[in-house]
């Protein structure tokens, strides 16, 4: 079961945009899913999921739980929301699909939403300033949970397909150009991939407001007001038997191990989260971050804003797609 402590070492890539933006840079491609031979082929017919999660399992957009709950970032009205990025993806994966089969292939991907990530954006706001649900840290400890497994990986594809689908002749880092051609039929520019891509405009970097989170992040935790209020959730931690100097290396306290978490993990979690509520610590952080990143929105308007429109035109092209 994954562990998910603090906001950098919890953030899970998610189908669409980002991965699509990495294939067309001729970096590592993720292929979620595989191909079926057409007639007249001898490669092999892998098989995926048959259908999507639930939505029921999908992250919530507002954390409605423990000391989070209700609280949105600034920056998160720019960001790339999951639903988005499954709308785009089931777009573009429609459209390989479609690509794949003018040359003989049935494309079968895993469908964008079967395998849910911990959080519905970059923020990862429920675990920001680390665990802050009680029930969750009684329960799980500092793992996400069984609810979030992480999706096998996917059969191999062949070099045909590989050529077909990415433009590339194997799927890692700069690797080189295929042929333009398959049995005599131009194989688009970046392959079905790009094509697809292309058509929904889903290729839209959504760096500026990652990095700026990030960076918010950082400023807020060196605040005065901030380190204060961390130095009490230390001291509390303290008095209960744990030396650590903040809650977003708590969870090094709980002893590592595979599967469910232990009852000494859910001890140390436990005791995060109490320390937490005592002192007010995710509350004090928030609004303190809160107002950096009202400022950074402010000296970025215009190019967050832009990040906004090509995600939202995006989602709308994908629409039209599927109906």
């Amino acid at each position: 079961m994954p562990r998910n402590s603090d906001v950098t070492r919890n953030r899970r890539p998610r189908p669409g945009i980002a991965v699509a933006v990495l294939g067309l840079a001729g970096g590592l491609l993720t292929v979620l899913g595989g191909c079926s031979p057409g007639p007249g082929t001898d490669l092999a017919a892998p098989a995926g999921p048959s259908a999507s999660a639930g939505h029921a399992a999908w992250p919530d957009a507002i954390p409605r739980t423990g000391l989070t709950k209700g609280m949105v970032l600034p920056l998160e009205a720019y960001m790339e929301t999951y639903p988005e990025s499954v709308a785009i993806e089931r777009a573009v994966q429609r459209l390989e699909t479609q690509c794949m089969a003018r040359y003989g292939f049935t494309y079968r991907p895993t469908p964008p939403g079967a395998f849910p990530p911990p959080n519905n954006d970059d923020s990862n706001m429920a675990r920001r300033y680390g665990i802050a649900d009680p029930a969750h840290a009684a329960k799980y400890g500092y793992t996400i949970g069984d609810e979030n497994d992480v999706p096998d990986s996917g059969p191999r594809l062949s070099t045909a397909e590989i050529s077909v689908l990415t433009g590339r002749v194997a799927l890692r880092p700069n690797a080189a150009k295929a042929p333009s051609t398959y049995r005599g039929k131009s194989i688009p520019a970046d392959g079905c991939q790009g094509e697809s891509v292309t058509r929904v405009g889903a290729a839209v970097d959504t760096g500026l407001p990652g990095r700026l989170d990030y960076e918010s992040l950082t400023k807020s935790q060196a605040d005065p007001r901030v380190q204060k209020v961390i130095g009490a959730w230390s001291d509390c931690m303290k008095s209960k038997g744990y030396t650590v100097d903040s809650p977003l290396n708590a969870a090094d306290l709980a002893p590592h191990s595979s599967g469910e978490a232990g009852s000494a993990e859910i001890t140390v979690a436990t005791a995060d989260v109490n320390c937490k509520q005592k002192t007010d610590l995710v509350k004090v952080w928030f609004s303190v971050e809160s107002a950096i990143q009202r400022r950074q929105v402010e000296q970025n308007h215009l190019a967050l804003q832009d990040v906004r429109d090509r995600i939202t035109a995006a989602v709308k092209a994908s629409a039209a797609v599927t109906g």
